[in-house]
């Protein structure tokens, strides 16, 4: 299932409070951010905050919906957007697999948060920016003031200033809902136009850059000269093969009439990290979604791509990886 939900306006990725919704949230009646200067939904990338992996934060929709979805047993999709002056509405990111959390759950994280010292930060945040702090997790105003976790690798990111066009769905959305997208016309047209991404046959900048898809991410610089290396060299390789760059998310695919080797690229220094960082994303591209494979015979290869060659343990691992459980996995170096 998808889901629309709006978020208040925070020009810092909403890491903490900006005092910006207070100024442009000017409907009537009055919003939460309007009347107390921040909203709850302003630490939700902060991502220095983590449990185990989880990122936990809060939606305004989850809120208002919180009786119908609160400890729901199916992970949800959800696109984040914001409204800007002249009724503009910018959609912010798309987060995969997002968890509505259990009462319980809600009030267990809140302890935590106690314990991390971290509500103390947030309340510290609110005066900073000269906002009530009486009012965080007022149950007047919210029925739990942690609602919702996810994974930072599932965050989506849309490009920096996509803006929903006329007679989209979501500009006809007013209030903080949890709104459920429940055929095409409704989605984001934005997504509509990413649907079997085709890639690129060049390599991007090696400035960071935001990556979407199943694993959207944050690209280094280092990723980004290990990309423009390796298509140098695989076209050397394959003079007749399809080659390309970010191909449905992708770092690198190649298409020979025999072949689709998927490359997927970790900047880190130690192979044993690359290997697990990659794996699961190789997977996943392979095997999981196999529209680009379907009706060929072609056999599919997964590499792993990394700066250092692998020790002797790692060799090791790899082998057992590839004789254990038949993986189609190899290793690459690519040296910066």
């Amino acid at each position: 299932m998808e889901y629309l939900s709006r978020i208040c306006f925070n020009s810092q990725g909403w890491r903490r409070p900006t005092g910006e919704a207070r100024l442009l949230e000017l409907s009537s009646p009055p919003s939460f951010s309007r009347m107390y200067g921040y909203g709850h939904e302003e630490w939700l990338f902060r991502f220095e905050w983590q449990i185990d992996g989880w990122q936990y934060g809060f939606l305004q929709g989850v809120n208002n919906s919180r009786s119908n979805v609160a400890g729901m047993e199916e992970a949800v999709d959800v696109t984040l957007y914001t409204c800007e002056p002249e009724s503009k509405r910018r959609y912010v990111a798309k987060i995969l697999d997002v968890e509505c959390l259990s009462y319980s759950q809600s009030e267990a994280i809140h302890a935590q948060f106690v314990a991390n010292g971290w509500l103390a930060e947030m309340q510290a945040d609110i005066v900073a920016v000269g906002g009530d702090v009486s009012t965080l997790g007022d149950p007047n105003w919210v029925n739990g003031m942690i609602n919702v976790r996810f994974r930072q690798e599932n965050v989506r990111w849309y490009p920096a200033n996509t803006y929903a066009e006329e007679n989209e769905y979501v500009r006809s959305l007013l209030r903080y809902q949890f709104n459920e997208i429940k055929n095409a016309d409704q989605a984001p047209r934005i997504d509509r136009n990413f649907t079997g991404n085709s890639g690129r046959l060049d390599a991007p900048n090696q400035n960071p850059f935001f990556r979407s898809g199943s694993a959207g991410q944050m690209c280094t610089p280092e990723h980004g000269l290990i990309q423009a290396k390796l298509l140098e060299e695989l076209k050397s390789e394959y003079p007749n093969a399809d080659i390309r760059c970010e191909k449905d998310f992708v770092d690198i695919t190649v298409e020979t009439h025999a072949e689709r080797i998927l490359f997927e690229i970790k900047s880190d220094l130690v192979p044993r990290t690359v290997l697990r960082l990659a794996l699961g994303q190789l997977l996943e591209y392979g095997f999981y979604y196999q529209r680009n494979n379907v009706g060929t015979d072609r056999v599919t290869r997964l590499v792993a791509v990394g700066r250092k060659a692998l020790s002797i343990e790692d060799q090791a691992y790899l082998l057992c990886l590839q004789q254990n459980f038949n993986l189609p996995l190899t290793y690459r170096v690519v040296p910066i």
